[in-house]
């Protein structure tokens, strides 16, 4: 019983109604053609939760009792589309050179698939910002060892052996113009 009374006294526990608003919510985002991402961020500012809450109890627990009015609210959204296409007046509808036709539809795929695709990137910069970030730390706390050094032994090493080989070269030529002689 002690366990039902902290639900029950929980202030951020969901209500019937709650459940039931972010329901109606939801169903009225899939028969408009939104998304249910959008339901739940405005299910959030009205309920006073994160949309990520809105979702999750969703998911879990409201979408299970609403199955029934999910199909109800598809197949609405699919008959309104379907209604729209064979209604639309033929002005918005613009044919190009090459005898492709550009409608407003398209237009505004185009530019829900670039905003998608610009949030992509976005969280891609965010991401490469805090790698660089981290590379950045990682370097300042072990620095590169200078290179310089290292590069000017090994040229005074090349160096010798090359004065080497040069020395014997004269040596074996001195040695074989002797025996010639």
């Amino acid at each position: 019983m002690e366990v039902l009374e902290r639900l029950a006294s929980r202030s951020d526990a969901w209500t019937p109604e709650d459940d039931v608003k972010l329901a109606e919510l939801v169903l009225r985002h899939i028969r408009e053609g939104s998304t249910q991402l959008i339901a739940f961020e405005e299910a959030a500012s009205l309920l006073g939760r994160t949309a990520a809450a809105c979702g999750y109890r969703w998911n879990g627990v409201v979408r299970r009792h609403y199955d029934h009015a999910v199909k109800e609210a598809k197949q609405i959204r699919r008959t309104a589309l379907e209604d729209r296409r064979h209604r639309r007046p033929q002005r918005t509808a613009i044919t190009l050179v090459d005898n492709q036709v550009f409608t407003l539809d398209y237009c505004i795929r185009g530019l829900r698939d670039f905003e998608q695709r610009l949030q992509e990137l976005e969280q891609e910069n965010a991401q490469l910002i805090e790698e660089k970030r981290e590379l950045e730390a990682l370097i300042e706390r072990n620095p590169p060892q200078p290179v310089f050094d290292d590069s000017q032994t090994l040229l005074a090493i090349m160096e010798k052996a090359r004065r080497l080989i040069e020395t014997e070269r004269t040596r074996t030529s001195l040695l074989e113009s002797q025996r010639l002689d």
